[in-house]
């Protein structure tokens, strides 16, 4: 049994550090995955803003946001994504309000950054889930009703913004 140990010790660290290998770690206001590193920093009462790093390149880049009266904005979901051919780095922001009345709990924003040079291309107001993650002309038009509320519309020919969000109102 006491030979056993050593092995078994072995065993649980390799597992361990098989699972931390590439994963996304939520750590209060900021967000690290092996490539990026993002950081969210309150500024006065209704501002924050969103600090990223790119680990592999050395890249920073930040941006200023209106925090719509909340306070305390934290990272809610982290997805790394390509829209219109160009690669997307999509996080949602939690506001947890401190507020009595239960719809005003909580307000979930979602910023699309450029993966290249980490420039904002659009905001949206929901959360990651309500975003369809692939442009509408790929889908068949008996499919868009299943699609999620927020949608992928692509800007052809325009470098500097190359998709915009837009909400498809529901029938």
């Amino acid at each position: 049994m006491k030979r056993d140990l050593p092995c078994l010790m072995l065993i649980f660290l390799l597992g361990a550090a098989t699972q931390a290998v590439g994963e996304t770690t939520y750590n209060g206001p900021s967000v690290e995955t092996p490539e990026l590193r993002i950081e969210l920093r309150p500024l006065g009462e209704d501002e924050f803003t969103i600090h990223l790093t790119d680990k592999m390149t050395g890249l920073q880049a930040s941006h200023t946001f209106a925090g719509e009266g909340a306070n305390d904005p934290e990272p809610f979901l982290l997805v790394q994504s390509r829209y219109c051919d160009t690669p997307f780095i999509l996080l949602t922001v939690k506001f947890p309000w401190r507020h009595a009345l239960p719809q005003y709990l909580r307000v979930l924003e979602t910023y699309a950054f450029r993966a290249s040079d980490l420039n904002l291309v659009d905001a949206t107001f929901g959360p990651l889930t309500d975003i369809a993650l692939t442009d509408d002309s790929a889908y068949a038009p008996s499919e868009l009703d299943m699609l999620p509320p927020i949608r992928v519309h692509c800007l052809l020919g325009n470098d500097a913004k190359p998709f915009e969000f837009f909400e498809q109102k529901t029938k």
